[in-house]
């Protein structure tokens, strides 16, 4: 089958381990590839360039979705397909992307994902379909990126393709909880930044009902208990990564005002 019309988008930060085995999961259907690197400082560069990639580069900000945008416009193909580079594209997504380029009344296309953590995929676990709306007509679609995890914007019709395996983002999440610990803590700063910018204040409300809300959408709503241990324990993580950004929402008004009436503020240490 020859090249489609899809420009491959990636993007990128200190990604050499991953980023090859990302473009090989589809260099052999896409027409262009673009890297939207954020000062990556390993061979990420020299990797994207071995594969004759298009490379932009723009500021680290600490996650993907501020770089969207500029993938999508340095692209040349009049679909655009976005991937991480931890994620691979399953072998029956180029047909269906050869569907979708084909379709004039269609402008983009909700691509399942099969979210790997701690090495498993567990389907039961409230983690799958995970749907992300990646396979998208360019000219159609903007990428706002002011949150971490926002999706893009299509005007125009979109589906959602058959939930099977065949059609997955491939996606190698987690491999420890340590690992999980470490970007929960910096996605969590994230939030809290992105939170206290738009005005919001801390609550006890907020603190109880938002961490419950997301362990009850993930293990009763999705019904990740189907899974036993690990569908509890991806909830859990759940509820631990928006118990933190409320606290460091908590954390952050303590600056303006003191914790209690009786709190008695920290002198400087002498060093």
């Amino acid at each position: 089958m020859p090249s489609l019309p899809v420009t491959l988008c990636i993007s990128t930060r200190n990604a050499a381990p991953l980023l090859g085995g990302c473009i090989d999961s589809v260099r052999d259907w896409v027409s262009e590839i673009v890297i939207v690197d954020m000062e990556s400082s390993d061979e990420t560069l020299d990797i994207a360039r071995s594969y004759g990639a298009t490379v932009v580069q723009v500021p680290a900000a600490g996650w993907a979705e501020p770089g969207r945008q500029s993938g999508i416009d340095a692209a040349t193909q009049p679909w655009v397909l976005v991937l991480d580079a931890d994620e691979r594209a399953a072998p029956g997504m180029q047909a269906l992307a050869a569907a979708c380029v084909a379709r004039e009344d269609l402008a983009g296309m909700q691509l399942p994902r099969q979210n790997f953590q701690f090495g498993w995929w567990v389907p039961g676990s409230g983690i799958w379909p995970d749907w992300q709306l990646r396979l998208f007509r360019r000219e159609r679609t903007t990428w706002g990126g002011e949150r971490t995890h926002e999706g893009p914007k299509v005007d125009g019709t979109v589906e959602h393709a058959p939930m099977l395996v065949e059609n997955a983002i491939v996606h190698h999440s987690f491999s420890s909880i340590g690992d999980w610990m470490a970007s929960a803590n910096r996605y969590t700063d994230l939030e809290a930044e992105r939170l206290t910018g738009s005005g919001r204040r801390p609550s006890l409300l907020r603190l109880a009902a938002v961490p419950t809300a997301r362990f009850l959408q993930d293990y009763v709503a999705k019904r990740g208990y189907r899974s036993g241990r690990y569908g509890l324990a991806v909830a859990l993580m759940s509820l631990c990564y928006w118990l933190l950004a409320e606290l460091k929402v908590w954390e952050r008004s303590l600056a303006q005002e003191p914790p209690t009436r009786d709190a008695v503020a920290e002198a400087p240490i002498r060093k």
